[in-house]
């Protein structure tokens, strides 16, 4: 599907993702978006609000290439804002505990079915 590039360069590339996961991403990214356009309405109490909105864009971006199944590359500011909201969100849910917890369970899981850990 064409889309418009919004960064006037960089180069299509097919964004080929389960519809399970443009689900998730969307709901993430569109209430990111919400809560930096929320912060953008008041620039004076932001730190940073010129980094704020550069973020806002980059979602924006990301969001329309879940939408248009192309994303353009490359994106280095869209890909750091997500890199640090990922980052964010696993340490936020102790994701390699999570992880560690899982494959020792089902190890010893495999074991109890007769297979091998």
């Amino acid at each position: 599907m064409p889309c418009i590039n919004p960064m006037d360069d960089g180069s299509p590339v097919a964004l080929n993702l389960p519809a399970e996961h443009v689900a998730i991403l969307r709901d993430n990214l569109s209430d990111w978006l919400d809560g930096l356009r929320s912060d953008l309405a008041t620039p004076e109490r932001l730190k940073d609000p010129e980094r704020r909105q550069g973020e806002a864009e980059a979602y924006e971006r990301l969001l329309l290439a879940l939408t248009t199944g192309q994303l353009f590359l490359p994106d280095e500011e869209a890909e750091a804002f997500l890199r640090s909201a990922a980052e964010g969100y696993d340490e936020a849910n102790d994701y390699a505990e999570v992880v560690a917890n899982h494959d020792a369970m089902h190890g010893l899981l495999a074991v109890l079915e007769g297979g091998e850990a």
